[in-house]
């Protein structure tokens, strides 16, 4: 895509988790506009306000910071219409305002996928921030915002974004919370500055703990083959990653045939699609499949192979629509064209080398 990320230390989203209420003053957070140069955009997920005071708020900021060449604000909120709204703030700069209810997740991601469609020819940075996440969990179940989460962020990435998010702890359970945090490369507790916090690694790390017994029993230990037949015929979805220049995955459902070690993804495909594009470079991907619980109890399994187009008569053979329906969804959302312009093929991931690690509560 033609957004990019001039910010060449950034390797992956990041989670600011806040011990107290975010300053409502501040219409977008101000790590948006941090050492902006050049052209950049700005886009705030939030739950907080109303695009009116938004738009007010955020004049007033532009007065002491240098303006973006144009600025979004993704609303979510119970009384939403369903109407796009454009405004302007500082020196001219478009402000663009959507307004999503809550329930609707896949609303959300048409919202976001509209401005990284618009933006795909400029240059200069896209900046996100996603102020309210912990506002969608009284509307879903955990998994599912997790589900949604990882997609929204896969995608973003993807297209060059840089996105961070904010959390407050207290907004949910311990369990949660871990799992949310699995999702960001690096998480900035209270107090922290993003420069000091520690980054994430693969493997989930051991958390401080003020139980000795607990902190002992959170080592990792490699998974058997049938481990990891079993983990991955049981979870059925994943996030794949293609090769080429520069980062590029996506959620991915499968179906795990564990007597051929093979498995199957039902990948669609459209003018410009970017998975298409990868896969005329190489079908070389990985897939990686994870399920976290706690600091002791989790699995990670990377599955490295090459994708191989099925014929018709291969997916019968191979019987793969019964294998693909015990898969689970991958996204609640879809980031692509009009339905009518999208075609569907069935893949075979043929594993070149499958490893898995596992947490000692996990034995």
């Amino acid at each position: 895509m033609g957004v990019t990320n001039d910010d060449q230390g950034s390797v992956g989203p990041t989670l600011f988790l806040e011990s107290t209420p975010l300053d409502a003053d501040e219409a977008f957070c101000t790590d948006v506009f941090d050492d902006a140069s050049g052209e950049y955009r700005v886009v705030q997920f939030t739950a907080a306000q109303s695009f009116e005071s938004l738009r007010e708020a955020l004049d007033v900021q532009l007065e002491r910071i240098r303006d973006p060449s144009e600025a979004a604000v993704i609303i979510t909120t119970p009384q939403a219409d369903e109407e796009a709204t454009t405004s302007e703030v500082g020196e001219g700069t478009p402000l663009y305002g959507f307004q999503v209810d809550p329930h609707d997740l896949t609303g959300i991601s048409v919202a976001f996928s509209r401005l990284i469609e618009k933006w795909d020819e400029t240059e200069g940075t896209v900046r996100i921030c996603l102020r309210d996440i912990e506002s969608l969990l009284p509307y879903h179940d955990d998994d599912l915002v997790y589900r949604f989460l990882n997609t929204v962020l896969a995608t973003l990435q993807g297209a060059g974004a840089d996105v961070h998010a904010h959390l407050h702890p207290t907004a949910t359970d311990e369990q949660t919370l871990h799992m949310l945090k699995s999702l960001f490369t690096q998480v900035v507790e209270p107090g922290e500055s993003d420069a000091t916090a520690a980054t994430a690694t693969t493997e989930p790390k051991r958390e401080d703990t003020e139980d000795p017994s607990e902190a002992t029993t959170a080592t990792t230990a490699a998974m058997s083959d049938a481990e990891i037949d079993a983990f991955l015929d049981s979870t059925g979805y994943g996030v794949l990653a293609f090769g080429g220049d520069g980062p590029y995955v996506v959620p991915m459902s499968y179906g795990y045939d564990a007597a051929r070690r093979e498995l199957y993804l039902h990948m669609s495909s459209f003018e410009g699609s970017e998975k298409q594009t990868r896969l005329e470079e190489s079908t070389a991907v990985s897939l990686v499949v994870t399920r976290y619980e706690r600091p002791d109890r989790w699995r990670s399994v990377v599955v490295d192979g090459q994708l191989e187009r099925l014929s018709s008569e291969e997916v019968r053979d191979r019987n793969v629509h019964a294998v693909f329906a015990d898969s689970k969804l991958a996204s609640v959302d879809v980031f692509s064209p009009d339905p009518s312009e999208i075609s569907f093929e069935w893949y075979a991931l043929t594993p070149t080398d499958m490893t898995g690690r596992q947490g000692a509560g996990s034995l």
